[in-house]
């Protein structure tokens, strides 16, 4: 019996290369490797022998963007696989072939425009009787497939984080670097705080630690996941989706790329495209080949129980560059197995986390689940025992995960001077209304809580820790407040006793005066705040209510 043909694009370069050494290790497949360049495969050709000496692995010329149906015909190829990118931007001249030879079409893009774009040729390709992959890689096959093993069965989904972070010693070409930079500084559309909104790509940069890694830097990244996982998990609080450098040096200088875009030095940051290459390649040597992958769920499981799981992957010895194309060999051997599969869409929901494992038989991929129980809430952990003296609907707003969404009205006082005006304005607090709706969103994580106040829409932040037994810090921006948490039997009132601008101590002649207050009436929760600073005055004050 003959071999399933598989024509792999771009086979000569990072990932097209190593879906050729994954599907040849099978010894179940015939490979023609495209390309441009006969030169570039003519060592992998002769590696791919070694591995299996029954293989046939001709080379054949094609070009991704000008591709025609005729030579996917005389190839017969069952189907072929795009490897070869960047794809933000790209033709969709091989898929448009591949529909007119009636040849099933994987790609491994991750591009958000590109993904969310396959739709349109999903009537052609059933007309065909054929399947159109994309996005069979990192994002959003493999995050989905992990999200789907992780959460199923679960009643809600509150967050969803994922982040990539590979070695500094993987690979790295000049199209590739042009890809991240193509979107690095640019409007990003983002699911947060329970709406969609805006932020800049490569923004937010943050640490985060991926189990057998040192602590990575990671920074907002426009990948197809970003809608996708919105549409289909239908989280209440977030869907994000992070990428970092492990060398800070690099990671820093991609956030420089991405301020020049900011201030309108350059429209594209792929006009540091040469530069990224040339530092990539002076700096390859430098860190390690070990990268991993993070997904972390929250939520609440089948018995309405407050769920943290968290997946990691660790690839070393190298085999980093083996995950994007994970995806792309199940989906390849799904094919080949008759796996009815018709239609133009993104490759989510169609490989389990198990069928796309499989393929790291051999390779130094490890993976590990890890699922947290519920974390004592923030102000509960502040207050001792004197938390559950509090009025219940006190305790639930207060209550941690799983993250609480809510709303009400409000009456708002503004500064009375321009000095007052201009730092309201600088810490985003809200103007003078007289009824103005209120939506909070308060998400607890990594022992924190994350308080976002929406006043007719428009978002006042703050982030609150632990300071000291009974104590709570409260931090806008570089700013933190300490408040003494005192309780009562109708709710709880927050005293300030000292404060900071980074590391520095504000003298208490300097302190902003608050008052902030929190009452219960019946199962409503009323707040009643007011925010001054010596010689300036006030800078705001609030109160009003929220439904609980």
């Amino acid at each position: 019996m003959s071999r399933p043909h598989v024509l792999i694009v771009g086979a000569g370069g990072v990932f097209g290369s190593r879906l050729a050494r994954l599907l040849a290790r099978r010894q179940l497949f015939r490979l023609s490797l495209g390309g441009r360049d006969a030169g570039r495969v003519a060592a992998l050709q002769a590696e791919l022998r070694q591995i299996d000496g029954q293989g046939e692995y001709g080379f054949v010329q094609i070009d991704r963007t000008s591709a025609g149906p005729d030579l996917l015909r005389e190839l017969a190829c069952l189907v072929v696989v795009d490897c070869a990118g960047p794809f933000q931007g790209s033709s969709t001249a091989l898929i448009e072939a591949a529909i007119a030879a009636r040849c099933n079409y994987i790609d491994i893009a991750d591009s958000r425009a590109f993904v969310a774009e396959i739709s349109r040729f999903d009537a052609a390709a059933k007309a065909a009787g054929i399947a159109v992959l994309t996005g069979a890689s990192t994002t959003p096959a493999l995050s989905h497939a992990v999200i789907e093993s992780i959460a199923a069965g679960w009643r809600q989904i509150d967050s969803i984080d994922v982040a990539i972070a590979p070695g500094n010693r993987a690979p790295k070409g000049r199209a590739v670097i042009a890809a991240i930079l193509s979107w690095v500084g640019q409007p990003v559309r983002v699911f947060r705080e329970g709406i969609w909104q805006q932020a800049r790509g490569w923004s937010g940069t943050r640490k985060v630690q991926i189990d057998g890694l040192t602590s990575r830097r990671v920074a907002l990244a426009e990948v197809p996941d970003l809608d996708l996982m919105a549409s289909r998990f239908r989280p209440r609080v977030r869907a994000g989706f992070e990428a970092g450098m492990e060398l800070g040096l690099i990671h820093g200088s991609v956030g420089l790329a991405g301020l020049a875009v900011r201030l309108k030095l350059v429209r594209s940051a792929t006009a540091f495209a040469g530069l990224g290459t040339w530092v990539a390649n002076l700096l390859g040597r430098v860190g390690t080949d070990t990268g991993g992958m993070l997904v972390e769920v929250a939520g609440l499981d089948q018995r309405l129980e407050t769920k943290v799981v968290r997946w990691s992957l660790k690839a070393t010895a190298g085999d980093g560059p083996y995950v994007p194309v994970l995806a792309a060999a199940a989906a390849v051997l799904a094919l080949a197995r008759g796996r009815h599969i018709v239609g133009a869409q993104p490759a989510v929901g169609l490989l389990s986390l198990e069928d796309i494992k499989a393929w790291t038989t051999g390779l130094a991929i490890e993976t590990k689940t890890a699922s947290f129980k519920r974390e004592v809430p923030l102000y509960a952990r502040v207050m001792g025992p004197a938390f559950a003296a509090l009025p219940e609907v006190t305790q639930r707003l207060h209550r941690g995960r799983p993250a609480l969404i809510v709303e009400g009205q409000a009456a708002v006082i503004g500064a009375r001077n321009w000095a007052g005006r201009l730092v309201a304005a600088m810490f985003g607090m809200p103007r003078e209304a007289s009824n103005v709706p209120v939506r909070v969103v308060i998400e607890a994580r990594d022992g924190r809580e994350y308080w976002t106040r929406f006043f007719d829409g428009k978002p006042m932040r703050s982030v609150m820790s632990r300071a000291d037994e009974g104590v709570i810090e409260e931090r806008f921006g570089a700013i933190a407040i300490c408040m003494v948490l005192v309780p009562r039997a109708d709710g709880l009132d927050m005293v300030r006793s000292s404060g900071r601008i980074g590391s520095i101590p504000i003298p208490g002649f300097l302190l902003p005066r608050i008052k902030a207050e929190e009452r219960v009436e019946g199962q409503r929760h009323r707040f009643d705040v007011d925010i001054a600073l010596p010689v300036i005055g006030r800078l705001v004050a609030y109160r009003g209510w929220l439904e609980l």
